[in-house]
């Protein structure tokens, strides 16, 4: 009797443990679900890995991109930000160091520096008022690395009212290096204004920028106003392929303006520009002494002994450029190559081929042409223009 007692509290002490053991498990396991939850709880779906994205259905989704820069995203449906007053930018910049050397080089660790797949969905209704800002769009500062390359693809933006300070962008303000923008477009009604380096998709870039597509009227504030245009404002060493202004404008105010093109404004030794478009136009430069100004682009080239840019199979029609009697470096396709540095008198070297232009230039004063104003080291070839007539009508000094 005492040994079945013995037996009996001895199995019923094996069944407690087993039950305990088995609750601990249970609370581990609600303790790490707890965990992913938390983690998730910002997104649709996803973990945030290049094959699991987190999954964006809303405004407030989008706006928590922030708080995980360096994961991946993908858009699941259309995004309305019109109840944000003023937007503030995914991924900032800020100076890698107090270096010289640094000054333009981002901060990784405030820049968004993961990946956005926009899946053919559009963020519309986007207001950014930050005229003393540096980057700001959408995204503000994007950036990767040769061992981790980034990307923001197949977005659609709509309707933007976008003002900075310098590296101003619809969707993004500053693409830098390790960096793909491709099939983005900028569609409705959208303004920007900004200092320098102002797009209608992209500020400014360091990187591929390929199939984007743009409509938009640009505002370049104050004097020395530069690198503007509607797709791309400006370019460091990146190709700009398969782009299209497809309407709107840019207007420049203030003196010693330069760097203005539909494409874009100031692609500096960007070594190809190819398969673009730019139609129906209306580029206005009214102050004084401003340079640099195409229907396509403001300028091209590159600084090598050897080999220079290609601008190729590209189109610009019905695009009417007005510039003041003191403006110089004005081309229906490019405005000229530039120097490499201020008081050098080493030119960009470039090469335009299979390309054709059709609208009108009135004003200047001199180095004009219905495809390239001041060609410096630049070769022509099967190219067409016709913008001359109007050139002669303007009374400018027309060097064709």
């Amino acid at each position: 009797m005492i040994s079945t007692q013995t037996n009996a509290k001895k199995t019923r002490g094996r069944v407690g443990i087993a039950a305990i053991s088995t609750l601990v498990i249970m609370c581990s396991m609600l303790t790490a679900c707890g965990e992913t939850t938390k983690m998730n709880s910002d997104f649709a779906g996803g973990d945030g890995s290049v094959s699991s994205p987190y999954q964006i259905e809303t405004a407030k989704q989008l706006d928590k991109v922030r708080e995980h820069l360096d994961s991946s995203f993908i858009l699941e449906s259309d995004i309305d930000l019109s109840g944000y007053d003023n937007w503030s930018p995914i991924g900032t910049f800020e100076s890698l160091s107090d270096k010289p050397e640094d000054a333009e080089v981002p901060n990784p660790e405030v820049a968004f520096t993961g990946n956005f797949d926009g899946n053919g969905h559009m963020i519309s209704h986007v207001t950014v008022n930050e005229p003393q800002s540096m980057a700001v769009g959408v995204f503000g500062c994007v950036a990767g690395t040769e061992t981790a390359p980034t990307s923001i693809k197949n977005l659609k933006v709509s309707d933007v009212s976008i003002t900075g300070g310098y590296l101003v962008g619809g969707a993004v303000g500053l693409q830098f290096t390790y960096c793909t923008i491709e099939n983005v477009s900028l569609e409705g009604k959208n303004e920007l204004q900004g200092c320098q380096g102002v797009g209608g998709v992209v500020g400014t870039g360091f990187s591929l920028i390929k199939d984007c597509t743009a409509a938009a009227d640009i505002t370049v504030l104050g004097d020395d106003g530069a690198s503007a245009g509607i797709v791309v404002g400006g370019a460091t060493y990146s190709s700009i392929t398969g782009c299209t202004a497809s309407g709107g404008s840019i207007r420049a105010e203030g003196n010693a303006c330069w760097g203005i093109g539909s494409i874009c404004g100031a692609p500096y030794a960007s070594s190809e520009i190819t398969d673009c478009s730019a139609h129906n136009i209306t580029i206005s430069v009214t102050g004084a002494n401003n340079r640099l100004i195409g229907g396509l682009v403001g300028f091209a080239g590159t600084y090598s002994d050897d080999t220079g840019a290609v601008i190729q199979n590209c189109e610009v029609e019905d695009v009417h450029i007005a510039v003041s009697d003191t403006a110089t470096c004005i081309g229906g396709i490019v405005g000229g190559g530039k120097e490499e540095s201020e008081g050098s008198d080493v030119m960009s070297l470039f090469s335009i081929k299979n390309c054709n232009v059709s609208g009108e230039i009135k004003g200047g004063a001199q180095y004009i042409g219905s495809v390239i104003g001041n060609p410096g080291s630049a070769r022509e070839i099967d190219c067409s223009g016709t913008m001359g007539e109007l050139l002669q009508e303007s009374g400018s000094a027309a060097n064709q």
